[in-house]
């Protein structure tokens, strides 16, 4: 042990120094250059720190928290300086002198980065004159004076400080109380995975440090380890509230005399209880025992469809939706209107129908269902230059997602603009086929949790089709999409054309206004086509075709076309 490095003890002398330095120089605290060695030995000599039975064993080495996502992120790191403090104890590591020492000359730089200054940042009041060579405002140099107290300098009497703000107390009980709980978990994790628990959701490590019951090594590892599992989830308040009732649970019973099985059972039901209360939660995803509204994104073609009929039939178990529901464009081929009124009469659950306009005539007018002037298809231009490019995309949203949305808030009773509560849920389900499984996406809105059943059952459309086949033979499964739909593959254009001709000329039509008709044109600078050859549709030849395996694999909601 040649290369230990035995540490240190800041004198009674130096502490109280560095106390009124840190008043009269705050700014030196965050000047990552300063010479903390100089300073105290021009004040206080050469024997301004004594030597503790703790030896720095290897170097401290602490990343900069820069490189982390958050300053809170870097604790992940706090088991290396754990294990380099050989022979630290609890008691030790609540002594404001050694830790003052650590911060000192240890983690100076570290903790400029650890515990920068924001805007968030109180100063607390102090008599204190601010220095004349400190060039901050009055405001300023009183936010760095007690900034730099509380992180570098933390005193006997904020012992609560020790662990959550010294620079060196938080790095090394961070990592002492996810070593202990590791310890005593009987492996059902390790410490670096407690270590990141804490650093990713520092609540969890501030609550376990204010009760005095997790102290039982046990209770505390069955603490953490429902953290990562049947409480995964809970949120500071609900973390309390378990503190809470293990405290009160120790109060009238003593804790040490029960087995890790009671005591996990103790856990568990705790855990259970408040995971189910939507105040001590943080995701909505993660409560418990909440009643989903389920809805069917119904888009009347061959899988959503399939769908409905399996949710009718109970297929695979799959239980009927509250609520299906069809937002309409008004511009989808006959064949899909009319599958979708022999479906309404195949199905026990309500099937509504949804629209915000005519997207014809929208297009026509080069405006959104706002009236805006804006066309928010996606059709493929020609630019003045001579390059090519797609008009923005927002169709679906318009067309689909708010009517959709809208209709469910008004069954919800949730106003428009109003949040929705955190125990109402709704189950999403979008019917997108196994082998498409490329187009699932996670909702964007927090409150609804989109589900992909055909997915879960996987089944691909071959199954879908042959499903369909086996109960309703010589019936034709329509697909679901806007007559004009620029992302019509050639299969798909020449099957119009042949099997409903006056649907094609509709959309040659509007092809042909896209590019004449001055307000069809709206705020578009090349010329529009309806086909991605950028030729005029009616001229196109759909001789040749491919299969439709990849059709819509990008399609970016998951809404069209089922």
């Amino acid at each position: 042990m040649t290369n230990d490095t035995q540490l240190r003890r800041l004198s009674d002398d130096a502490f109280t120094y560095l106390i009124s330095y840190a008043n009269e120089h705050p700014a030196d605290y965050f000047n990552p250059d300063t010479d903390f060695n100089e300073i105290l030995r021009s004040r206080c000599g050469e024997n301004y720190s004594i030597p503790v039975n703790v030896t720095v064993d290897p170097p401290i080495s602490l990343k900069d928290p820069s490189e982390y996502s958050k300053p809170h992120h870097a604790d992940k790191q706090a088991l290396g300086f754990y294990k380099s403090l050989r022979g630290m104890t609890p008691r030790l590591a609540s002594d404001p002198r050694i830790l003052s020492y650590i911060n000192h000359f240890y983690l100076h730089r570290y903790g400029i980065q650890r515990w920068p200054i924001t805007k968030r940042t109180k100063a607390r009041p102090s008599k204190q004159v601010a220095s004349t060579s400190d060039h901050s405002t009055p405001k300023g140099i009183e936010k760095k004076r007690s900034h730099a107290k509380l992180h570098w300098l933390t005193t006997s009497s904020q012992r609560q400080q020790i662990w959550n703000a010294s620079i060196s107390g938080r790095t090394w009980w961070i990592a002492h109380v996810a070593t202990k709980a590791a310890d005593a978990s009987g492996g059902a994790f390790t410490a670096k995975a407690a270590l990141e628990l804490f650093a990713d959701k520092p609540e969890y490590y501030h609550r376990t440090m204010e009760y005095v019951v997790l102290r039982n090594p046990i209770l505390l590892a069955e603490c953490v380890r429902a953290l990562m599992n049947e409480a995964h989830g809970i949120n500071r308040n609900g973390y309390r509230e378990m503190g809470m009732e293990l405290n009160r649970e120790a109060g009238a019973r003593i804790l040490d005399s029960l087995n890790r099985t009671d005591l996990r059972e103790l856990v568990q039901r705790s855990a259970d209880r408040l995971m189910r209360m939507k105040n001590c939660v943080t995701n909505r995803r993660d409560l418990i025992g909440a009643n989903k509204f389920k809805v069917l994104s119904l888009g009347a073609g061959a899988q959503s469809t399939v769908l409905a009929l399996m949710a009718e039939k109970g297929w695979e178990g799959l239980e009927k939706p509250d609520l299906a529901i069809f937002a309409d464009t008004q511009w989808e081929p006959r064949a899909v209107y009319d599958h979708l009124k022999w479906l309404k009469n195949q199905l026990s659950y309500e099937v509504v129908t949804v629209t915000v306009g005519d997207i014809k005539a929208n297009m026509l007018h080069g405006v959104n269902p706002d009236g805006d002037k804006f066309l928010d298809v996606p059709v493929f231009l020609v630019n003045p230059d001579g390059t090519k490019s797609v008009a923005a995309r927002q169709c679906t949203t318009h067309y689909k997602i708010t009517p959709i949305h809208r209709e469910i808030r008004k069954r919800l009773k949730v106003p428009a603009g109003k949040r929705v509560p955190k125990d109402v849920q709704v189950e999403m389900w979008l019917g997108i086929s196994a082998d498409e499984s490329i187009r699932m996406k996670p909702s964007r809105d927090e409150w609804i949790d989109n589900r992909y059943p055909l997915i879960e059952m996987n089944m691909t459309r071959a199954g879908i089709y042959k499903w369909f086949e086996g109960r309703y033979p010589g019936r034709r499964l329509p697909r679901s999409a806007c007559v004009g739909c620029p992302y019509h593959d050639d299969m798909e254009w020449k099957w119009l054309k042949e099997n409903e001709p006056k649907s094609f000329k509709d959309a040659v039509n509007v092809d042909i206004s896209l590019r004449n008709v001055p307000a069809a044109r709206g705020s578009l600078r090349g010329e529009a086509y309806l086909h991605k050859s950028r030729v005029p549709l009616g001229e196109v030849d759909f001789s040749r075709t491919r299969d439709y395996d990849d059709y819509m694999a990008t399609e970016c909601e998951g809404l069209c076309g089922v």
